[in-house]
């Protein structure tokens, strides 16, 4: 089917067109055109007015719909987070196990592996921890905090199918296991970790190349020892993601973090739980009920449990409360993640030959329409 977009504001992942129509054919875009130049065998959508820009990718999701990763890691909960998400219109997401058994982690890599060829919006999996530092375990709870072994390594091993990326503290693990998950073409992200300058400056020297949710779960900034924090800022060739929920981190430590950070290096990740897209506040997390509100999900120890929010809201809040350009804001939930995880030669931009994922939403940023692989999804349905 071929079918032409128009009336919408369109942010090809680099500029803004006004007045053009996105053509797509099939799963994928033919090109951005005047609107007077439409093939007459396109038939033309009109949109009202608004933003289409390429779908979100969120290299961060525990859960959604009601569902949470880990507790049930499982096909059927697994279509339903990425369901959850593609109403917000986040097209691409990399569902995420936190510390657990490894059984639990066992059962989640086996369902990524079963379904990474059957539903586009999938691209992998994100493994946070559990080779973590136990000072900044977070909410992870501190049975399961472990360090690398043979039986993780094998479960690793099996992990060639698609991308991977593992959270961990460097300064728990040696740079020999370092350099063994990264020949594994994982990506390797510092998070949960108190390691100082010289042991980060080391890890990235040998395939660390990421920060997991900037200023948090981490060592902060001090007068002699820049921690964490001030490392993954001062580091120019890793990335960070960074959580904008307005709880998580600060609005001027989010646009600082946006000057500081060269242009890409910094993406947005929601950190998602259950409560995306469901009625109930309220989900188990670790056998504890924990339940948003306001905003804000919080354990029973006063923790920070993960975020209710999805990209749209990064975006949102970025431009309205960071003083973040709507243009850097909106590549900062698609082409950065992209680059990131390694798909930016068919997602996060709007080109000629790719694929055809977009969302589209109002100047409420309020999603309107959503397209995956060309599909327009009915989210009443999602």
């Amino acid at each position: 089917m071929k079918t032409a977009l128009k009336g919408a504001r369109i942010f090809s992942g680099e500029e803004f067109f006004e007045k053009k129509a996105l053509l797509l054919e099939g799963e994928a875009i033919v090109e951005i055109v005047d609107d007077s130049k439409i093939p007459k065998d396109f038939e033309t959508q009109k949109l009202n007015g608004g933003i289409l820009s390429p779908g979100f990718i969120d290299l961060q999701v525990n859960g959604g719909g009601g569902k949470l990763f880990n507790n049930s890691p499982d096909k059927d909960s697994l279509n339903t987070i990425i369901g959850a998400h593609q109403h917000f219109g986040t097209t691409s997401i990399m569902p995420t196990v936190i510390s657990d058994s490894l059984n639990v982690l066992q059962k989640c890599t086996d369902t990524i592996s079963d379904e990474i060829n059957h539903n586009k919006s999938l691209l992998g999996i994100h493994i946070e921890g559990p080779f973590f530092n136990v000072k900044y375990r977070g909410v992870h709870q501190k049975q399961y905090i472990n360090t690398v072994n043979a039986t993780y390594m094998s479960l690793f091993e099996t992990l060639d199918k698609f991308p991977v990326m593992l959270t961990l503290a460097p300064e728990c693990i040696s740079i020999k296991q370092l350099k063994s998950l990264k020949a594994l073409g994982f990506k390797i992200l510092a998070g949960h970790t108190d390691a100082n300058y010289d042991q980060l400056e080391e890890a990235v020297k040998y395939g660390l190349d990421g920060f997991t949710h900037l200023f948090n779960a981490m060592g902060q900034i001090s007068a002699r020892e820049p921690g964490v924090v001030g490392s993954a800022l001062d580091f120019d060739e890793a990335s960070a993601s960074i959580i904008v929920d307005l709880h998580h981190v600060h609005p001027s430590l989010i646009n600082l973090s946006f000057k500081q950070k060269p242009k890409g290096k910094l993406f947005f990740v929601s950190d998602s739980m259950a409560t995306i897209n469901h009625g109930d506040p309220s989900f188990e997390l670790y056998d504890e009920v924990v339940s948003e509100a306001n905003g804000r999900i919080i354990n029973s120890e006063g923790k920070l449990a993960g975020s209710s929010i999805t990209q749209i809201d990064a975006i949102k809040n970025a431009y309205q409360k960071c003083n973040i350009p709507i243009d850097s804001a909106i590549s900062m939930a698609t082409l950065y993640p992209a680059e990131y995880i390694g798909v930016s030669d068919y997602l996060g931009q709007l080109r000629s030959g790719y694929r055809a994922d977009l969302a589209h939403f109002n100047s409420d940023f309020q999603i309107q329409n959503v397209w995956v692989a060309g599909k327009q999804i009915r989210r009443e349905d999602s």
